[in-house]
């Protein structure tokens, strides 16, 4: 036994003695620099990882299928446009959105800017709110000094009758009414007889009364002048708004509107017809007890699975700002215009 020890041991000490020379020499031998000088590196510590609630609300409207959705731009956290933004990504985050679709945009009309806008060129339903598409056509090309008889045949096709208020015109008076007399029950109060007799008004332009086309290629022209490309995103099917075959994108709406602003005889007519939030119209039932209130000039629409407001307002940042809102398949108007309503407010919060 104290052989086979021995033996076992002396190889191993043979190796240890080799290893343990190696390493004398080569620590006796002159010092290398091996590493070549490298420029400073910036070491960035990162506690953990964090995903602002403004990203977790925008990844959730992805989630939710908004894929056209943009800020134009992501403004600071401490503007004014910024904190808007940040209320309205809160509002769009809703679980009503899950199950109905939405369309809006909100552009800074006085700084010529978009500030927020989800599905801008989806084409939906506008309901009344295409009545401002006959109207700023209408005093576009007729003239705020236009005047007419209103006829109480004329109607589109596809109509549903769902508007909340239908005036008690007296269309049996069978005299003249000017652009005023018939805008202001047209748009206050939702007048769809109105606004279809304005609408074959402008078909008479091409020298054909009554005809659809006619009247869609003399609305377009004005399309056109506000930016528009023909037949890009809309579908024109009446004056009202009844009828559910008509379509037209959020911007496209909004796009009028900003000509509208910008052309001061359009402005003049257009701007006092329109429903004052909790004032008149409308809109009289909304606002009250906010900074919205006063502050909204807007035209509501409603019908089946449809809510709409599209307008202008006094924004909080002292601008004149225009918007349009869609809610499409709503299982209630009241979701869409409670929803309308806090975007309203936001705007006009300072």
């Amino acid at each position: 036994m104290p052989l086979y020890i021995t033996l076992c041991f002396v190889p191993m000490k043979r190796t240890i003695f080799c290893l343990l020379s190696a390493f004398l020499l080569l620590s006796c031998k002159t010092k290398r620099e091996i590493i070549q000088p490298q420029p400073e590196i910036r070491t960035v510590y990162v506690e953990r990882n964090k995903v602002s609630d403004e990203d977790i609300m925008l990844l959730t409207m992805l989630k939710q299928g908004y894929r056209n959705f943009s800020t134009s731009p992501m403004y600071s956290a401490d503007t004014w446009e910024g904190r808007l933004q940040s209320r309205l990504l809160e509002l769009c985050n809703s679980q009503m959105f899950q199950s109905s679709q939405l369309g809006l945009v909100v552009y800074d009309i006085t700084d010529g800017k978009y500030i927020f806008t989800v599905n801008g060129d989806h084409r939906m339903r506008p309901a009344s709110c295409q009545k401002l598409v006959t109207a700023i056509s209408a005093l576009d090309l007729l003239g705020g000094n236009y005047s007419f008889v209103p006829r109480i045949d004329e109607a589109g096709e596809g109509w549903c009758w769902d508007d909340d208020i239908t005036s008690q015109m007296p269309y049996r008076d069978r005299r003249t009414w000017t652009m005023a007399e018939i805008l202001q029950p047209m748009m206050k109060d939702s007048d769809n007889r109105l606004a279809e007799s304005l609408f074959w008004q402008l078909s008479r332009l091409s020298g054909k009364f009554g005809e659809l086309k006619s009247a869609v290629f003399n609305i377009e022209k004005t399309l056109q002048k506000a930016g528009v490309s023909t037949g890009a995103g809309y579908r024109i099917a009446d004056g009202s708004g009844l009828s559910l075959y008509n379509y037209i994108t959020p911007n496209i709406l909004n796009a009028l509107l900003v000509y509208a602003w910008f052309n001061p005889e359009i402005r003049l007519y257009l701007v006092p017809s329109l429903p004052v939030g909790g004032v008149d119209g409308t809109l009289k039932k909304r606002f009250h007890g906010t900074n919205a209130y006063h502050n909204i000039f807007a035209k509501t629409g409603t019908v089946s699975g449809i809510s709409s407001l599209s307008g202008y307002a006094n924004g909080g940042n002292g601008h004149v700002i225009s918007f349009c809102i869609i809610n499409q398949g709503v299982e209630r108007g009241s979701h869409g215009r409670e929803f309308q309503d806090q975007v309203c407010i936001a705007i006009t919060e300072p």
